[in-house]
């Protein structure tokens, strides 16, 4: 199979976002209860849009060069982004950690049909076929965990990563139209500086002071998800949502391992089916991709 450059960039920095991204959505479960998940979506687009502030400053003594046309998509994107990566972030106080992240990542189909239906990208029987392929090793990986789908399965935590679905998929949506207007700089300075404003009250009325090893995490957070977000928008540069989005379900096994690793969540053999599954669809849509632009 011939992939040219672009595609194979496209692959890289889709799934460094996933990894990266599957931390940062686990930083709830990492330092507990003790601390509100809007102070750690706070915490984290504060430290993000310090960085991101001192980097545009560097490189262009001020703001002018990143001034966007296009500031409506942009508070769109941060509505929608800090809505639901709040509800990611909190769905793995209530249920399993890799059920929450495979819930959440059927957020790519939503993507997907936005991407179809308004960007027009061009999307075959075999495209959806491998992206279902990818969303069916999810379920699996989902329904592996003893408590999904039973009765007493707590009701906010589905709620929260079906929601959160939702949020981030119309997000990324949004942020593909962005790759295609804007740069990667300036699309992450108004996405962290607009998320900072929307979340700075909510934040103060539940803080909680924060110490030790919490606190180091917390104040990394920030940069981390940076290294996420500009990997997630060049990847869009590099190639269409239609091939893109699937790469994000290597979150799956990412929050699998991460699951049985850290929280001492077991990993047996249906999350080995659902990540097999998860790669399979993978591969199908770079192979159809390829022959795509090869034709």
């Amino acid at each position: 199979m011939h992939l040219d450059r672009s595609t194979i960039a496209a692959v890289g920095w889709a799934l460094g976002a996933a990894f990266v991204f599957t931390l940062v959505f686990a930083s709830a479960k990492i330092v507990g209860q003790s601390v509100d998940p809007i102070q750690i979506v706070f915490m984290r687009y504060c430290g993000a849009a310090v960085v991101v502030t001192a980097i545009v400053l560097f490189r262009h003594r001020g703001f002018a060069p990143v001034k966007s046309r296009q500031p409506r998509i942009h508070v769109m994107r941060v509505a929608t982004g800090v809505f639901g990566e709040l509800c990611i972030i909190s769905a793995p106080l209530f249920i399993a950690y890799e059920d929450a992240t495979a819930i959440s990542l059927t957020d790519g189909v939503i993507t997907m049909i936005l991407a179809a239906v308004l960007l027009r990208e061009r999307a075959g029987a075999m495209h959806w076929l491998a992206a279902m392929t990818c969303l069916v090793g999810a379920m699996v990986i989902a329904r592996a965990d003893a408590g999904f789908g039973a009765v007493d399965a707590p009701l906010f935590g589905l709620g929260f990563a079906v929601f959160g679905a939702l949020m981030s998929g119309v997000e990324t949506f949004y942020i593909k139209l962005l790759s295609g207007l804007e740069t990667p700089l300036g699309i992450m300075l108004y996405a962290n500086g607009l998320a900072v404003l929307l979340t700075l009250v909510p934040a103060l009325m539940v803080w909680q002071p924060v110490s030790g090893g919490d606190l180091l995490w917390l104040v990394l957070l920030g940069p981390l998800a940076l290294v996420g977000q500009f990997s997630w928008i060049r990847a869009f540069q590099c190639a269409d949502a239609l091939f893109v989005v699937p790469i994000g379900y290597a979150s799956i096994p990412f929050a699998a391992i991460l699951g049985a690793v850290a929280f001492q969540e077991n990993l047996g053999m249906m999350e080995i089916l659902g990540a097999a599954l998860v790669v399979a669809g993978g591969t199908l849509l770079a192979y159809v991709t390829s022959r795509t632009v090869e034709a």
